[in-house]
């Protein structure tokens, strides 16, 4: 009878488990990079991606992109559009017809941008939006009517602004209104819902203590006291579902966690390097970072280490959305750095990343790749413990 009464507990696990429709592990056929990725977003069928490559690599040539590409999701190709940036682009958002981006840039496509701009999805044109930034920006939003950025800046237009400000999308004029404010770096920005997700390594956002990882008012840029999670580590990455709140994070190692929408922690589970790109795709959250190894059960508490043996996992990982278990998913990807930006595709099942990486196992991806869902059901490597 103990017997029986395992083997029914442990049934419906299993199933779980199985019934998620992980992506492949091979990655598919689409073009590379001549310098890093660290910014991209899906929009329909297109993945739009901003970093520090000034060249696009298709069939092991070079094609002029500086700064900013643009792929079709469904074959992998590389599309026209082609605006240059003359420095660095670290983060993307798009809204409406428009793509946004800031980095650390002083003109887009010939017009001066310094910090941040936005451009036509199907032209390449540069829009009006036109403001100065005093420091970096890092990581950008869109909803409510109103493009959110943060990073590292003390100022726009000369206006006081601690780290986080707000554009009207209908004029592109700086929204004085919007309050937001956060004593530290903001490192990403998710809007879901009502809220504006934010997550870094400050301390406080608009002198309450909210640590990490907190959530402001869409309406006007106030705390949302409705989302109070105890994060003990700077927040890296962020994706939200209808229930969930997903966070990567950096601190001791670094850690996946699940919290529900009061912020309450579901689960953590551990790596030995930051979580620097999160996204959530058919019951399975994905992570990528500069880990080499994961944890495959989840860990007591928001602090403590793994309770099991270590699993090879570089760069890239998969977890049960609803349990936080590891899943038998690895890509087995390469480099220092590894995997810094990640989006998912919901309706053509795609996962795409991009960072610092040239291959995954005997596949040479420089710096970008796809992996795709698997209709039928993929087959999964063994499990390898770390030495």
């Amino acid at each position: 009878m103990l017997l029986l009464a395992a083997l029914l507990a442990a049934g419906p696990a299993t199933a779980a488990v199985a019934a998620i429709p992980l992506a492949s592990a091979t990655p598919a056929r689409t073009v590379g990079f001549d310098g890093l990725v660290y910014a991209s977003v899906q929009v329909g069928t297109t993945v739009y991606v901003g970093g520090s490559f000034r060249n696009a690599i298709v069939g092991g040539r070079q094609v002029p992109r500086k700064r900013l590409a643009a792929v079709d999701v469904r074959t992998g190709d590389l599309l026209p559009w082609a605006p240059p940036a003359d420095g660095t682009v670290f983060a993307l958002a798009a809204s409406g017809s428009s793509l946004y981006a800031t980095g650390k840039f002083a003109t887009v496509a010939g017009q001066p941008r310094p910090g941040l701009a936005g451009i036509h999805l199907a032209t390449g044109a540069v829009g009006p939006i036109r403001h100065t930034i005093a420091g970096t920006g890092k990581a950008l939003a869109a909803g409510g009517g109103r493009l959110y950025l943060g990073g590292e800046f003390t100022a726009v237009d000369a206006k006081p602004a601690r780290n986080l400000a707000a554009f009207r999308l209908s004029d592109a004029t700086l929204d004085t209104g919007f309050r937001g404010e956060a004593d530290g770096k903001v490192q990403s920005l998710t809007s879901a819902g009502s809220r504006l997700y934010v997550g870094g390594g400050f301390k406080h956002l608009n002198d309450t203590a909210t640590a990490r990882l907190g959530a402001l008012r869409l309406s006007d840029g106030q705390v949302d006291s409705g989302f109070h999670p105890a994060t003990p580590y700077p927040a890296l990455a962020v994706t939200v579902t209808a229930d969930r709140v997903y966070a990567g994070l950096s601190g001791v190692g670094g850690r996946v966690v699940a919290y529900r929408p009061d912020g309450a922690m579901l689960w953590s589970s551990v790596t030995d390097g930051d979580i620097q790109a999160i996204a959530y795709l058919n019951g399975a959250v994905y992570a990528g970072g500069h880990f080499t190894v994961a944890c495959p059960q989840r860990s007591r508490t928001a602090t403590s280490w793994c309770p099991a043996t270590l699993r090879k996992q570089p760069k890239l990982a998969a977890w049960d959305a609803a349990t936080g278990a590891l899943l038998d998913w690895n890509p087995r990807s390469n480099g220092k750095w590894g995997v810094l930006t990640m989006n998912a595709n919901p309706r053509l099942g795609v996962i795409t990343v991009g960072g610092e990486f040239t291959s995954f196992g005997s596949h040479d991806r420089p710096r970008f790749a796809q992996f795709r869902t698997c209709r039928y059901g993929c087959g999964s490597r063994p499990p390898e413990r770390a030495p």
